[in-house]
């Protein structure tokens, strides 16, 4: 048998009537997919990033099962011990590649912040009747949609101020019509990427 290609080609397209004709490379046919998965990040064809989102879901509450012990309600830990491991190893697992996928629909956004928020009830222990924002703001914990926004900033800022031209002009991705102040506004943020 065969090992299966490494090579694929996927089409981003709102159009679903269309049929490309096949690729070839050194007399190789590269198929079609709807999906592909790249250094971690699964991008479909839609860029809709759901099954991405679903993967996340399934390697981070596998991670969770593992650090139960330490962060659960019958850990010894400290609060503050659980919140440093929940930084560290947690929260990057859920905004892996987020300046990406960051620009999915907002219903796929909400269910990586649930994830969020199962997970300081967990660390917390906090009762059904404890607001999510209580236990955000008490812990000093930004939202997910925050954080995004956040590295979003930092990575655009390395971007721009790269020694290599040709990943600095990767910022270059819009013309200034007078419309928008900032070439990041044009994107799906409610609050404006602006430049630090």
């Amino acid at each position: 048998m065969a090992p299966p290609s490494l090579l694929h080609s996927l089409l981003c397209s709102g159009c679903t009537n269309f049929n490309p004709t096949n690729l070839e490379l050194f007399d190789e046919t590269i198929e079609w997919v709807t999906e592909v998965k790249y250094l971690g990040l699964i991008i479909d064809n839609k860029l809709t990033f759901r099954q991405h989102i679903s993967y996340l879901k399934e390697k981070f509450w596998a991670k969770i099962y593992l650090c139960l012990p330490l962060i659960g309600r019958n850990s010894s830990l400290s609060l503050e011990n659980k919140l440093i491991l929940f930084k560290q190893v947690l929260r990057p697992i859920l905004t892996y590649a987020a300046p990406i996928w960051g620009l999915a629909a907002p219903t796929n956004r909400k269910k990586v912040q649930i994830l969020q928020n199962k997970l300081l009830r967990i660390i917390v222990n906090a009762p059904w009747f404890i607001r999510n924002s209580v236990i955000h703001s008490d812990l000093q914990i930004e939202s997910i949609e925050d954080h995004i926004q956040k590295l979003s900033r930092k990575f655009f800022s390395g971007i721009i101020d790269h020694p290599n031209n040709l990943i600095a002009d990767q910022t270059d991705f819009t013309e200034f019509t007078g419309r928008y102040r900032y070439p990041y506004t044009t994107t799906k943020w409610s609050l404006p990427l602006k430049p630090p």
